[in-house]
């Protein structure tokens, strides 16, 4: 499977405080749609102008407007930020499919940068009226290895009137990352060379606030947690055979579970860890399962951690291995049974502050999404 991994870097205009463009990237099971929006002027209000272009981008993406028509509706918008006092913001927006393909739409923002097999090329727009706007179009396909680029008006004019008439460019820009691709820079290093070189091309001090963005196309790190049993014990088979069908690491979460898996499979569950105290849950081996644990417990623990720095998860713990498998994998299928768990309601559970295996999941879903996780729910 293919994961498209963002890499930033943003210099702020020479005086400002808060930076005028700004970036977003939002990853569904459909797409990974990313934008850079650049606010007109600099500091607050620019960055204000930006931020609500990007909000509308992103809603219209998030309730299921494709990127052409979103793009072509909020730059129809644009329209009466020419005559009256509303935000303004160029934008570029795009959307890779999962299969590599791309769609990216640019309104009064530079051409998108392409790099195929290590060579970075400006991407001509078809520009086409869009109400009494322009907006310009270019497509293609990211096979691993490959990356997209897309950046501010910032990197395409830095050096105005320090020996570029109009700008370094967008072909000036390419070539400047193939040079770095050259000297062995990697991909995800790129936008912060790129911000450096226009700093320097603009005399040490950046004219304008300046954004690069890099869309990277890698082989994704999977990982599937299947955790409670199925709504219905009829269910039980297809659940199973479905988790042990999916790529990458697995992990299961629930001691029903384990006994799902152990009779489904016919491979016994061996306790690992018999201490059954809140602070140390029980944990179980299933041949073919990365890792078998409890689930409430666990499934609290580790989203009471999640955000802990890397060093600090010695993976000493059941709830540190699941949070090392979570933190490290770019795709989460979460696999969820629908069948209640009545111990889970008795008073002591919330006396001592843990959630229902429902909760505790949704909580680590929305935590992983904001970590640019791919995270995918399949109920059972």
């Amino acid at each position: 499977m293919k994961f498209f991994a963002d890499s930033l870097s943003q210099g702020l205009k020479r005086g400002q405080m808060v930076c005028g463009d700004v970036f977003r990237i939002a990853r569904t099971a459909s797409g990974t749609f990313f934008t850079v929006c650049d606010g007109v002027g600099s500091g607050v209000y620019a960055n204000i102008s930006a931020l609500t272009c990007a909000s509308r981008l992103l809603e219209l993406f998030r309730s299921g407007v494709g990127v052409q028509a979103a793009s072509e509706m909020v730059a129809v918008s644009m329209h009466r930020a020419r005559t009256e006092d509303i935000p303004f913001s160029a934008f570029t927006a795009a959307c890779v499919f999962p299969d590599g393909r791309f769609q990216c739409y640019a309104y009064e923002a530079p051409p998108p940068i392409l790099i195929r097999e290590g060579a970075p090329e400006a991407l001509p727009l078809r520009r086409y009226g869009a109400g009494r706007e322009t907006i310009g179009e270019a497509s293609g396909s990211l096979s691993l290895g490959d990356a997209l680029t897309v950046f501010s008006d910032g990197v395409s004019e830095a050096g105005l009137g320090r020996g570029y008439s109009y700008g370094i460019g967008a072909a000036e820009a390419a070539a400047f990352m193939g040079r770095c691709l050259a000297e062995g820079e990697r991909l995800s290093g790129l936008p912060a060379r790129i911000i450096d070189m226009c700093r320097k091309a603009s005399g040490g001090r950046h004219a304008d606030d300046a954004t690069a963005a890099l869309v990277e196309c890698r082989a994704a790190s999977e990982l599937t947690l299947l955790t409670g049993p199925p709504s219905r014990r009829s269910l039980d088979a297809a659940c199973v055979r479905d988790f042990m069908a999916q790529p990458g690491l697995k992990a299961a979460c629930g001691s029903t579970t384990a006994d799902i898996l152990s009779r489904e499979l016919g491979a016994p569950a061996r306790m690992l860890v018999a201490e059954e105290a809140f602070g140390q849950p029980p944990e179980y081996l299933v041949e073919g399962v990365d890792l078998v644990t409890e689930g409430a417990i666990t499934l609290n623990q580790a989203y009471n951690i999640l955000d802990a720095p890397l060093d600090r998860l010695g993976g000493n713990t059941p709830a540190e291995r699941l949070c090392l498998m979570l933190r490290k994998a770019d795709v989460i299928r979460l696999m969820i049974g629908g069948a209640p768990n009545i111990a889970h309601e008795d008073l002591m559970f919330r006396q001592i502050g843990v959630r229902v295996r429902q909760s505790a999941v949704a909580l680590i879903s929305e935590a992983l999404r904001n970590m640019g996780k791919l995270v995918t729910v399949k109920r059972y």
